[in-house]
């Protein structure tokens, strides 16, 4: 028997929410298969099954469980696991629709029983998702083919059917003359709840906007040397990006404007002796700010490690909490859509943020004449509590100084 529990991804996270369950009480798995989701208020992760077994969860999807509390047992046959079951009191796993009644104190309504599955065991490899959803739209997953590990019948599955078979409740059927209630109807293409990142996101951008008194500024600079740096670190095989110079040249621009570098802690301003700089990045259709440690010591090289990192365990799903926690300042680059300028939102407990356009050729007036000439939109949101607007502005002339000419950031 192995005891399934909530690993510590970090040396912050003292507790986390089980999302839900990949698999019921019962079900064979095979090693490295996804057993559970679990979600910290920074990122989520998929804990994989440490060997062959037969799987039986303990704790409740939803609940909120503490770093090493068991929440499931890996048994090695039927027998030891007909004796775990009768230890252990099987889990209920709940349905979102079931975890939202709970919470509002609703009673839901009665949903369509699933199918008794088929096969091995008298079970079809389904999740605990894919079951609720057909259950909620009356479908038979003897059916469905899965297309998960071991033919297993996952959301994706289930939602290729939905989409393949009969139209929606609510779509107008083919042939049908369009209406004038058609044309006032309006009816959700989808349903988001907000929980999990979406909640972290929700709270802490409310929070920055209505804890903070922020400004904005914005100026554009010459980007023609930087992009000349990077053709120059190029030609020498190294694929740096311009979000490692632009991390660089902030970081040295800190170290000039020490107190934008700061947090509010009640009725202290904390400014902070380490410069850790977070950077914007999108995942999963989430927002999240991993964080380069002391950008200010490390050759532009060496950021750009960083930073390769970081995306690679993004989309890889394998942050840790602690790659998302103690930032002191953040860029956000929206260059690759097309952005010349924007509002960016400060990070709490942060006290500023640059927001990067992209880098544009543009025709700029020199020596009374019109050129063309590569140019960078930068903004600057900054806590106009603790940051006033004349040192605010020198830190972003500073910056638009570094960016201009690069031999600055060193000098």
């Amino acid at each position: 028997m192995i005891e399934i529990t909530i690993p510590k991804l970090g040396l912050t996270m003292e507790s986390a929410k089980l999302v839900r369950w990949e698999f019921s009480s019962g079900d064979e798995v095979k090693e490295g298969e996804i057993l559970l989701v679990i979600e910290t208020d920074k990122v989520s992760f998929e804990v994989t099954a440490p060997a062959d077994g037969i799987i039986h969860p303990v704790a409740l999807e939803g609940s909120t469980c503490e770093v090493e509390e068991t929440v499931g047992y890996l048994s090695g046959d039927r027998e030891e696991y007909e004796q775990i079951i009768k230890e252990h009191p099987p889990a209920a796993i709940e349905t979102p629709q079931k975890v939202e009644a709970a919470e509002s104190g609703a009673v839901p309504p009665p949903t369509a029983a699933v199918p008794s599955p088929a096969g091995p065991g008298g079970r079809i490899k389904s999740s605990p998702l894919a079951r609720f959803m057909a259950a909620e739209h009356g479908l038979d997953l003897t059916t469905i083919s899965g297309s998960g590990p071991g033919g297993r019948i996952v959301k994706a599955d289930m939602v290729r059917v939905l989409e393949e078979g009969p139209a929606f409740p609510g779509k107008r059927a083919a042939g049908l003359p369009y209406t004038a209630a058609d044309a006032m109807a309006k009816e959700p293409l989808e349903s988001i709840p907000i929980q999990g990142v979406r909640r972290v996101i929700f709270d802490n951008m409310y929070q920055s906007l209505s804890q903070s008194a922020q400004l904005t500024l914005h100026t554009e600079a010459c980007a023609e040397s930087i992009v000349a740096l990077r053709e120059r670190l190029r030609e020498k095989d190294q694929g740096i990006s311009y979000n490692a110079i632009l991390m660089k040249i902030t970081a040295a621009a800190l170290r000039l404007h020490p107190k934008i570098n700061a947090s509010v802690d009640g009725d202290t301003i904390h400014v902070w002796r380490q410069i850790h700089m977070g950077l914007a990045m999108e995942a999963n259709d989430a927002l999240i700010v991993p964080v380069v440690r002391n950008p200010d010591l490390k050759t532009i090289s060496e950021i750009n490690h960083d930073i390769v990192d970081l995306i690679n365990r993004t989309r890889d799903n394998k942050l840790s909490p602690d790659d998302l926690t103690n930032g002191t300042f953040t860029i956000s680059n929206l260059g690759f859509a097309d952005i010349d300028f924007f509002t960016p939102i400060i990070r709490p407990p942060e006290s500023a943020i640059l927001g990067v356009g992209r880098i544009v050729q543009k025709p700029v007036v020199k020596n009374e004449a019109i050129v063309p000439e590569q140019r960078i939109g930068l903004s600057l949101t900054f806590d106009h509590r603790i940051i006033d607007g004349a040192p605010g502005a020198r830190f972003l002339k500073t910056v638009k100084d570094m960016i201009e000419d690069p031999v600055l950031m060193i000098s």
